[in-house]
């Protein structure tokens, strides 16, 4: 089937859908309405991705698992995958938190046939829960070229950027990197303006430090980031996931993909990938050396690397060729 003639009743949180609508036709699952499968416009397949709150909040505790909260659970979605099983509409589950939350996620990943992650490391965990008959694929994070795409180099400021979350009571590892990384920026002399993720989320643990120099701005809509991207000279980003091959941060691809200069943390997945188009930051020493230089501009070989990295982005990790893969191992 033609991939823009394709209909999917999805549950996803607003970026995923808001990136398959380009592709083609999303049918929404809001709460209890299930009309979505059974309508007049009959929808190729279910998919339902490790969402956080679904369209206007209505999956909020109905996917993952809170053991605490015993009113929160997945028995709506187990309704759902059950009326798609009977109308015989394929369903689909992407975990695209494997594999930090894999726990979370995975008694609902149970109540489906095909289960897609981004993390090629949980494909023994899927199958020690599910049984060999388990039908797994990976499914990597892609971009989604309509938002994020070369369009030339236009850095404005020898600035940098970061675009994601920071917390103070989890994730360790990805902490201290950050925390390295601003303050190897600030003290090489260039201005560091991070667009917080958890900016409408009120606990104390989400908040950046406060370092002198650092502007902290407010979460800012999925399609504008690329023009973040774009106009500061470097962007940075950290894995949260290290140990993988096949996990990687959606905002390193979608910088990469605009022309961005990424800093990156180190990451078996950036190894594997991503090395050639990217600054792979180990340490102190290594982040204040690159930033002494790039305050003062790119270098030639900066920006062949970068545009070398759109092309491969948007030659391999594509919304497109990932919904190839999923219509393919559907049957549809």
């Amino acid at each position: 089937m033609a991939r823009s003639r394709l209909r999917i009743a999805l549950v996803a949180d607003e970026l995923t859908r808001a990136c398959l609508s380009h592709e083609c036709t999303v049918l929404d699952v809001a709460g209890d309405d299930f009309s979505a499968l059974s309508g007049a416009a009959r929808p190729d397949l279910l998919l339902v991705e490790s969402a956080w709150h679904g369209i206007g909040g209505s999956w909020k505790g109905r996917i993952a698992r809170y053991p605490a909260w015993m009113l929160r659970s997945n028995r709506r979605l187990r309704a759902l995958v059950a009326k798609a099983r009977d109308l015989g509409i394929p369903a689909a589950f992407w975990n695209k938190e494997d594999g930090v939350h894999f726990p979370r996620f995975i008694d609902s990943a149970r109540l489906f046939d095909h289960v897609f992650t981004v993390d090629a490391n949980c494909l023994p965990r899927y199958r020690a829960e599910m049984g060999v008959q388990a039908r797994l694929d990976v499914l990597p994070f892609p971009v989604q070229p309509a938002f994020h795409a070369f369009t030339g180099f236009h850095f404005e400021r020898n600035d940098a950027n970061f675009v994601g979350s920071y917390s103070s009571h989890v994730h360790d590892a990805r902490r201290a990197w950050q925390d390295m990384a601003f303050r190897a920026v600030l003290d090489a002399g260039m201005g560091l303006v991070v667009y917080d993720r958890n900016s409408n989320r009120q606990r104390q643990v989400y908040r950046y430090p406060d370092l002198p120099g650092l502007e902290v701005r407010a979460a800012v809509d999925h399609a504008a980031t690329a023009q973040i991207y774009k106009t500061n000279l470097v962007s940075l980003n950290v894995n949260t996931v290290t140990d993988s091959e096949t996990m990687f941060s959606r905002r390193l691809v979608e910088i990469l993909a605009c022309g961005g200069i990424a800093v990156t943390s180190p990451a078996r997945s950036v190894d594997a990938s991503f090395r050639d188009f990217c600054h792979v930051v180990s340490c102190d020493e290594e982040a204040r050396a690159l930033f002494a230089r790039l305050r003062h501009g790119p270098s030639a070989e900066d920006l062949d690397r970068a545009r070398e990295g759109a092309r491969h982005v948007l030659a391999n990790h594509t919304w497109a060729q990932r919904l190839d893969q999923l219509a393919a191992a559907l049957g549809c």
